[in-house]
């Protein structure tokens, strides 16, 4: 067999086996069964049976906003090894505003300068400051500020939004903690 001959083979077989195994490997999921298992010709001409919905459904619209705060901590318990000395970080701080409809008209999630605004206000509460003569007796951790960030700014909006909120501090480019929760109407 000559090798171009080969090579198409090999690209024919290696094919077959991907869409084998997408079958075997997705399907199931999407049409809710195990077996029988439908063909890549039945999957295209079939409806499926459930669909995935993020957060309650629909499309979802976002606005995010970054800004940053230093602050000094040290931590509880030998679990948590040297950081149990006082330390300091930089946090930079996202915040993401997720509704389902832009407001009317304005076709916007939020007015991105007041959004700011009230997340300095938020943030000013904890920049350059010591957390733990802010918050005696807690262990400080990134997971822990990503929800009193989010109190705090449920607090502010003080019900002029609908939606919910994401904040994601990063310690570093490759450590993160966030904490998403939904704000009514009417507040937290």
């Amino acid at each position: 067999m000559a090798t171009a001959q080969r090579s198409r083979l090999g690209l024919l077989t290696m094919a077959a086996l991907s869409v084998s195994f997408v079958e075997a490997t997705t399907l199931p999921l999407v049409f809710g069964s195990s077996s029988p298992m439908p063909s890549a010709g039945a999957f295209l001409s079939q409806k499926p049976k459930t669909s995935l919905r993020l957060r309650g459904g629909g499309q979802q619209y976002s606005l995010g906003l970054r800004d940053s705060i230093m602050i000094a901590h040290s931590f509880t318990g030998e679990e948590f090894g040297p950081a149990q000395n006082m330390h300091g970080a930089t946090y930079t701080v996202d915040v993401e505003f997720h509704v389902e409809d832009l407001v009317p008209r304005l076709n916007w999630v939020l007015d991105i300068g007041e959004g700011m605004t009230l997340l300095k206000r938020v943030l000013s509460q904890y920049n350059f400051k010591n957390l733990n003569e802010l918050f005696p007796g807690e262990n400080t951790t990134t997971e822990f500020m990503c929800k009193k960030i989010f109190e705090g700014l449920c607090k502010e909006l003080k019900g002029n939004f609908k939606g919910s909120i994401t904040v994601k501090l990063w310690e570093s480019h490759s450590a993160w903690a966030s904490y998403t929760n939904e704000i009514s109407a009417s507040g937290c």
